[in-house]
C-alpha cells in the first residue's frame, strides 16, 4: 500500500517499504530498509545521548531551520549534569529495522554501548495496521482507491489485528533487551516514547481520513483510534517491563482521547514542527536522571 501520511516516514515522503513475517509469528520480519547510523555531536567528552528512531528524530529536510528535540534534550542534560553531552542518532525506519540494528549494526552497537541516555522512538511506521507488511491482517488494497481502503479497514478482524501487535511486541522486547545488554550494568537512563497518530487530519488530502469519503470517516477514525490505543498500550507495557521510562507523545500530540490532529505541532501531521520538537524535548526533560548522579 503506497501511501503518504499513512506509511513509512522517509524525510518528507512517506512510503510503505517494510516486508514482514507471517501473521501472528514472533519471528523478526525481514526488512529492506537501510540501517544507517547518523551522528551529530553537541560536545566533546562528557556523556552520550543515543536516539534510536525514524525520521521524526531529525528535522533536516522536513523542518529546516528547526532545532531538533535531541539537541534540546542534550542541552537540558548538560545543564542538569554539568557535563557536555554528545548526540548520536541511530536511524531505524521501523520496529524490525530497530531490532536488526540493535542486534547487528556494529556502529550503532558501539554508540549504544557508550550511551548514558538512550531514547527509543520507533513505531510510527508500523502502528497503523497494513496488509502489505505481512504482519497481522492479510489482504490487498489493489489500486488503493478510497473504496478499497475502507473495504480493507472494514474487513479486518480483532484477532488478526491483535496478532500483529503481539508480533511487534516481541520485537520491542528484543530492542529493549538488546540495548540493556549492550549497556551491561552501567548507570543509564532508558526512555521509550509512544507513537504519534498522524492519520486523523481530515484537512490533509493524503492523510487516512483525508483520503476517504466523509461518510466513511467516522468508522475509519474509530478504527484508527483503536489501533493506536492498542499499539501504545502494548508499547508502554513492554517498555515498562523492560525498565524503560515511557514518555507519552501520543497523548501530548493527539490529546487525552487521541482524536486531536497534530496541528501546529507537526509540519505535515507527522514530522514535528519547531513547536513539536520543543514539546518532545520538554517531555523528555521530565524524566529523572538520578541513575547518572547517584
Amino acid at each position: 500500500m503506497k501511501r503518504t501520511h499513512v506509511g513509512v516516514l522517509v524525510g518528507s515522503t512517506l512510503l510503505l517499504i517494510a516486508t514482514g513475517c507471517s501473521s501472528g509469528s514472533d519471528a523478526a520480519p525481514a526488512s529492506t530498509a537501510p540501517q544507517a547510523t547518523e551522528t551529530t555531536t553537541a560536545g566533546t567528552g562528557g556523556m552520550n545521548l543515543v536516539v534510536i528512531g525514524d525520521s521524526l528524530i531529525d528535522p533536516a529536510g522536513v523542518c529546516n531551520g528547526c532545532t531538533g528535540f535531541a539537541e534540546q534534550y542534550a542541552s537540558h542534560l548538560e545543564d542538569t549534569l554539568g557535563e557536555p553531552v554528545a548526540v548520536h542518532r541511530v536511524t531505524a525506519m521501523g520496529v524490525p529495522d530497530a531490532q536488526s540494528t540493535v542486534a547487528s549494526n556494529d556502529t550503532a552497537r558501539e554508540q549504544i554501548a557508550a550511551a548514558d541516555v538512550v531514547v527509543v522512538e520507533v513505531g510510527f511506521n508500523n502502528a497503523m495496521p497494513d496488509p502489505e507488511t505481512g504482519i497481522g491482517c492479510g489482504g490487498s488494497l489493489g489500486a488503493q482507491s478510497a473504496d478499497e481502503i475502507i473495504g480493507w479497514i472494514r474487513s479486518t478482524e480483532p484477532e488478526c489485528l491483535a496478532a500483529g501487535v503481539a508480533t511487534y511486541g516481541a520485537l520491542y522486547d528484543q530492542i529493549f533487551a538488546g540495548v540493556k545488554e549492550l549497556r551491561s550494568d552501567l548507570p543509564t537512563v532508558y526512555i521509550a516514547t509512544t507513537t504519534i497518530d498522524g492519520n486523523i487530519d481530515e484537512t490533509l488530502p493524503d492523510s487516512l481520513l483525508g483520503l476517504l469519503d466523509p461518510t466513511d470517516r467516522p468508522f475509519a477514525l474509530q478504527w484508527t483510534l483503536d489501533a493506536y490505543e492498542r499499539w501504545n498500550a502494548m508499547l508502554s507495557q513492554r517498555a515498562t517491563a523492560a525498565g524503560f521510562e515511557v514518555v507519552d507523545l501520543y497523548r501530548a500530540f493527539n490529546g487525552p482521547d487521541g482524536t486531536k490532529p497534530s496541528g501546529d505541532l507537526a509540519v505535515d501531521s507527522a514530522h514535528p514542527s519547531q513547536n513539536g520538537n520543543d514539546l518532545i524535548a520538554a517531555k523528555l526533560a521530565e524524566v529523572g536522571v538520578s541513575a547518572l548522579t547517584d
